[in-house]
């Protein structure tokens, strides 16, 4: 039995909507705002890169009538160079010179010595700061997404943080001259969890996130040690320290206690709850997250914010609630499930790559079982009859899960196992899948298309194409 007594509420008790919104309908986007209210959360990230300005209005007024702070998020380099006339150059390069995007995107990384790149990255968050509506009243500025940080020779001999960390400078910069009045933070993330050689724009931050990514969601982060996520500390840290903490909770735990060390009352928790390549898939980690909280308090960190979208969300309801009267300050008694304490001595990251593995045994709900095999079986052996089946079943399960985002991790999974391929794709559908991030892919849906309909076509066509290799 796990135990939090009655307590003083964390100041950020939130979620992230994360790159999602436009998979919502309006109705969808209402029906999770509006229960943040009744669970007392109050802060709200929403990424102005992938459907705020289509949702915008709606998400206001939503917000305001359930007294839900917004917290506007902006991945720098897609944004702020969007803004400008943009050039390739500005972007990161591999070991050969080769810049890894050609456009601005989700995954754009910048190169720190390209001058004009700094310049250019200035002007464009400063052209986004004076646009933003007078109901913002805090912006989070984040790193492209993923691993492809600047390769060329003067920025490999650097860390992956201090290559971003100018880019920071800038924006800290642009909010002095153009919002001076906005409350600002930034993010820790994916080999950026050390504190930079030079971190003075992080004085002037009221809050600074931090990215728990790729823990095991039923492992605590302060515990016993723990050789089942000892494979994945290459995607925290890439300094190469042999005296360092062997296991990636016990990494993210000591990088915790360094920067509420170093920024007390600053830091809060981003929590990958709903982690979007699980599609909706419950991963068994109430009593991991309930004990993190407790070592979050004795931190002074300041709250968690945890990754979640309406389509699937009732597969993460019971959890969710428990967490929000932790996060509330009221006593919680849990009892953990019998899977949580399986799942966290096993070597699976994902719940469940054992084909093997007793399901029937612990799920007796037919539809959270159904959508467990069907998720299973995909990932151990894609092929196309199992496609249609798994995408038809989420179409008529739409918002039980996501058939957006199911269709398109099946199919980039299975073109990169080589097990599937989709000829004779139309133009605008192939175009759709050859996006390295489907909110990428998304946010290029014209203003006279609704979002959903438009990729449910897409979704019956993949279908109807794919191919065994």
């Amino acid at each position: 039995m796990i135990r939090l007594e009655k307590n003083t509420p964390f100041a950020i008790r939130g979620f992230n909507l994360c790159e999602s919104i436009l998979r919502h309908t309006p109705e969808q986007l209402k029906t999770f705002i509006r229960r943040m209210k009744s669970l007392n959360m109050n802060t709200l990230i929403v990424h102005y890169d992938y459907g705020w300005k289509r949702y915008k209005e709606l998400i206001l007024t939503e917000c305001k009538a359930a007294g839900v702070n917004i917290s506007l998020m902006t991945f720098g380099p897609r944004t702020f160079f969007s803004c400008v006339d943009w050039k390739k150059e500005y972007f990161a390069k591999d070991p050969d010179g080769n810049v890894y995007t050609d456009t601005p995107e989700c995954e754009t990384h910048p190169c720190r010595f390209v001058p004009e790149a700094l310049d250019a990255f200035e002007e464009g968050a400063g052209i986004w700061l004076k646009s933003l509506p007078p109901e913002i009243t805090r912006v989070h500025m984040r790193a492209g997404d993923g691993p492809m940080f600047c390769q060329c020779p003067r920025c490999a001999a650097l860390t992956e943080y201090d290559r971003w960390q100018p880019f920071v400078d800038r924006f800290v910069k642009a909010i002095t001259q153009y919002r001076p009045d906005l409350e600002y933070e930034t993010d820790i993330y994916y080999k950026r969890y050390r504190i930079p050689s030079e971190p003075a724009a992080l004085d002037g931050m009221k809050y600074i996130m931090y990215d728990t990514f790729y823990r095991k969601p039923s492992v605590p982060l302060y515990g016993p040690p723990d050789d089942v996520t000892a494979a994945y500390l290459p995607y925290a840290d890439s300094t190469g320290c042999t005296t360092c903490e062997k296991d990636i909770s016990a990494f993210h735990d000591a990088r915790l206690v360094e920067w509420t060390r170093a920024y007390p009352g600053k830091m809060y928790i981003h929590e990958n709850a709903m982690l979007q390549g699980y599609m909706s898939v419950f991963q068994y980690g109430t009593g991991a997250y309930l004990q993190d909280l407790q070592r979050f308090r004795a931190l002074g960190v300041q709250g968690v914010c945890y990754e979640a979208y309406e389509q699937g969300y009732q597969n993460y309801q019971d959890m969710f609630e428990i967490l929000a009267k932790a996060l509330n300050g009221e006593e919680v008694q849990y009892e953990e499930h019998p899977l949580e304490k399986i799942f966290r001595q096993s070597p699976m990251y994902r719940f469940c790559s054992d084909e093997n593995f007793p399901l029937e045994k612990y799920i007796s709900d037919p539809f959270t079982l159904q959508h467990l095999k069907f998720y299973r079986r995909f990932w151990l052996n894609p092929d196309c009859s199992l496609l249609k089946e798994y995408t038809d079943f989420a179409l008529k399960n739409d918002g039980k899960v996501d058939p957006i985002l199911i269709a398109w991790y099946c199919v980039q999974y299975g073109k990169a196992v080589k097990k599937i391929d989709f000829p004779g794709l139309s133009q605008a559908t192939q175009n759709f899948i050859s996006r390295r991030k489907l909110w990428d892919a998304m946010e290029e849906i014209p203003d006279s298309e609704d979002p959903v309909k438009f990729c449910h076509k897409i979704i019956k066509e993949l279908s109807e194409c794919c191919i065994q290799v």
